[in-house]
């Protein structure tokens, strides 16, 4: 058993819808168009050595499963299925998604699937034969969480539902059969959707010990996807060996915005001070600017995980399928700096989304095939600020120009092969240091600390903000950089500077 193989993991969703490119991108290649193509995960299974090349080593689908049609919303959502043991026609077949398992272990790949616990689609087959497996209203209605009416609420009250949900992640451990040891093969693991909203947490205290143990030779991946640092704490708690950080998000969602000509520039958004979860960041950011921010946020989960391999990661990112492009929503400027910080920092698993190493300001679809949605910019006009929207699109808007695109690629690719070079990055203490920024105390930018393993001892700056600062203690960083650079011990806007010290 690889027993470092989640800490090191550069994690890679994958929307089916996006990748497959199956619809013709012009009227000339409408009318050339050949009658069959190859599904979505056929698709995906014979370019997996385009993702080799990137370098990423975590593939991780959104749900294949058949998606429901009872109040359906829109193109159908992955996030309300009908039957977890079956694949959705729209991505192919179970024989295809073995093959993509298979083909993308024979690599080197880990494989997680995008797993719903909470709910099922209205017209899952346990509506009907199990109406007991649902939390339901006096007239026996069906219900659901927030606005997701094409979804029906399970009911972990329910022994015998928590039974069934146990299968379902066993069925997908198992799906290959058994190894050449005799051991269960599949998955590597599952992005457990909202893994806190469950009626009964006791839940993941029974369900992860059990089959932690039923594959025991393995390491298996739990990601949960949660919101709140308690949440995830708690989770950890229970089981689970990864979590997504909420926080690291939100100090860029309400610390970023742009321009009139989509620069990056740092504005705190009036919504941040209403969120209970986001106080420790807000209250930082008024002392100390985005830096402690960010300070805070990372600082939360230092001081509550022990150090080491087999500690509890976060999946950071500026880009997932729910919150949108990082690029659209905050600017290139932005997006540099967050992605350095995220690589560099501790207990991370660095989470990028399909199209994302291209620049790609479009989310994918979820419900619609075209669609405005809520996760656009705020566009900074003087003294005032206005909220535009994101686009929802069944395609892919890349940077635009080839050498454009290839420039993101690049930044993705040397931060991935930077990452696994130095083992210090995914396995060593992190320890934050004082680098002497020259500006107010309340508009730092710049967030310095060490990464430590053994012997061996990396130093990190980010500047993450607009303005090129200079820095009192640049000596911490005078070796060379093995990664980034200053200028006259000045960082420059949205660059790094890594150096070996030891």
């Amino acid at each position: 058993m690889q027993t470092n193989w989640i800490a090191e993991a550069v994690n890679y969703q994958i929307n089916l819808r996006s990748l497959a490119a199956r619809e013709p991108r012009n009227a000339i290649e409408a009318a050339r168009e050949v009658e069959s193509l190859p599904s979505p995960l056929q698709y995906v299974t014979r370019n997996l050595d385009a993702l080799k090349t990137l370098g990423v080593n975590l593939l991780h689908l959104m749900p294949p499963f058949r998606m429901g049609v009872e109040s359906r919303k829109g193109i159908g959502s992955p996030y309300a299925t009908s039957d977890f043991l079956s694949v959705d026609p729209e991505y192919g077949t179970m024989d295809d998604l073995k093959a993509f398992i298979r083909a993308a272990h024979q690599q080197g790949f880990r494989v997680i699937l995008g797993m719903v616990p909470n709910h099922t689609s209205r017209d899952h087959v346990w509506m009907t034969e199990h109406p007991d497996y649902y939390v339901r209203d006096e007239q026996g209605t069906a219900l659901y969480d927030l606005d997701w009416s094409d979804s029906a609420k399970l009911d972990y009250t329910n022994p015998s539902l928590r039974t069934a949900m146990l299968e379902i992640y066993d069925f997908w451990l198992s799906i290959l059969g058994t190894d050449p040891d005799g051991e269960p093969d599949g998955v590597d693991g599952f992005r457990v959707d909202m893994a806190h909203f469950i009626n009964d947490k006791g839940f993941w205290d029974e369900a992860l010990p059990e089959l932690f143990r039923r594959h025991a030779q393995r390491q298996i991946l739990f990601m949960a996807e949660c919101y709140g640092a308690a949440n995830n704490l708690d989770l950890f708690a229970r089981g689970f060996n990864a979590a997504y950080d909420d926080d690291f998000y939100k100090v860029c969602a309400y610390c970023y915005a742009v321009d009139e000509q989509g620069r990056t520039c740092i504005r705190l958004s009036p919504d941040a001070v209403q969120n209970y979860d986001f106080r420790d960041q807000y209250e930082a950011f008024q002392r100390g600017g985005i830096a402690a921010a960010m300070e805070a946020c990372l600082m939360k989960y230092e001081r509550e995980l022990a150090p080491g391999p087999e500690s509890p990661r976060l999946a950071r990112y500026i880009d997932n399928h729910d919150e949108g492009r990082g690029v659209f929503r905050f600017g290139e400027g932005a997006a540099l700096a967050a992605m350095q910080l995220l690589f560099f920092s501790g207990h991370a698993i660095p989470f990028l989304l399909t199209g994302q190493e291209f620049g790609a300001v479009n989310r994918p679809p979820i419900h619609e095939r075209f669609n405005l949605c809520d996760k656009g910019p705020r566009v900074v006009r003087g003294v005032d600020v206005e909220a535009r929207p994101g686009i929802e699109f069944e395609g892919n808007l890349f940077a635009r120009g080839r050498e454009m695109r290839q420039q993101w690629y690049n930044f993705y690719r040397d931060l991935i092969q930077l990452r696994a070079a130095f083992p210090e990055f995914a396995l060593g203490d992190f320890r934050l240091l004082e680098a002497g920024e020259q500006c107010p105390g309340n508009q730092r930018t710049v967030i310095a600390f060490e990464r430590r393993m053994g012997e061996g001892i990396l130093r990190c700056a980010v500047n993450l903000g607009p303005d090129p600062r200079k820095l009192n203690h640049a000596s911490l960083f005078a070796r060379p950089a093995i990664y980034g650079g200053m200028v006259n011990d000045t960082l420059q806007p949205f660059t790094a500077i890594v150096v070996r010290s030891a």
